[in-house]
């Protein structure tokens, strides 16, 4: 009986741990060139990439156009680890993976200046709010946008402070007015830093006017934003309106 009681205290530490430990997030942005081969690499994220993560556990892959369709391309790609030990493992587990490597292949073997692709991939490696742990899809409406958008801090202890005011305050305000929160990250490595990184959505571009709009009235972010603990705690904002591809996961 000591034995069962033991065994069932372990698990129920481990599921505790897994469900409210906070996620990590890869986000990739695939900036094509200039005649770039748009269609090899997105039949290599949607026919190779993603069946593998999904077999690994790595679920709820998303994959977003530019809403504004600039040209060249931009492809935008985040994967959700539900651990540092998925993250770190999941790239020696594509390497080792067959059924992959073999679908993969075009993709690998389009190189050299006369198989234009992409110019460069830039990449945030971000880990989740305590107080947004984990993704979530509010919206799965035919018509959804996604707002991608960073905020860059002027120091280490600047970025603290935004977070802290996301975390006790601003998380709330969002979904009160309509900011339909998908995910929330402190960028641990990647360009700009310091800075966080997260994602909304809306059913259409006008629901995302509006509801801005109610944001920027409400009487709680008004406390808030002149709250002296949240001065001064980000420099710039980068936003992004995306569209999810027909294969996405989100």
């Amino acid at each position: 009986m000591k034995k069962f009681i033991s065994v069932l205290a372990i698990t129920l530490s481990l599921f505790s741990f897994q469900a409210f430990s906070q996620e990590y997030y890869e986000m990739r942005t695939y900036h094509m060139k200039f005649g770039g081969r748009v269609a090899v690499l997105e039949n290599y994220i949607s026919k190779a990439l993603i069946p593998a993560l999904n077999k690994q556990g790595v679920s709820k892959v998303g994959v977003f156009k530019d809403l504004g369709k600039p040209e060249p391309v931009v492809l935008v790609v985040v994967i959700p680890f539900k651990d540092l030990n998925a993250y770190s493992a999941y790239k020696e587990k594509l390497a080792a993976d067959t059924e992959y490597n073999t679908i993969a292949k075009p993709y690998f073997e389009t190189v050299g200046n006369d198989k234009p692709l992409y110019e460069r991939v830039s990449t945030y490696f971000g880990k989740a709010f305590e107080g947004f742990k984990s993704f979530q899809l509010p919206t799965t409406s035919a018509s959804r946008i996604f707002e991608w958008r960073t905020y860059e801090a002027y120091n280490e202890d600047a970025l603290r402070r935004k977070i802290q005011m996301f975390n006790e305050e601003e998380l709330k305000i969002f979904d009160k007015v309509g900011l339909h929160n998908v995910m929330f990250s402190e960028v641990l490595a990647g360009e700009n830093t310091p800075c966080l990184s997260y994602f909304i959505s809306f059913d259409s571009m006008k629901e995302r006017d509006e509801n801005w709009a109610k944001f920027s009235a409400d009487p709680d972010w008004k406390r808030i934003v002149s709250d002296p603990r949240f001065a001064n705690s980000h420099s710039r904002t980068v936003r992004r309106f995306l569209e999810p591809t027909a294969y996405s996961q989100w």
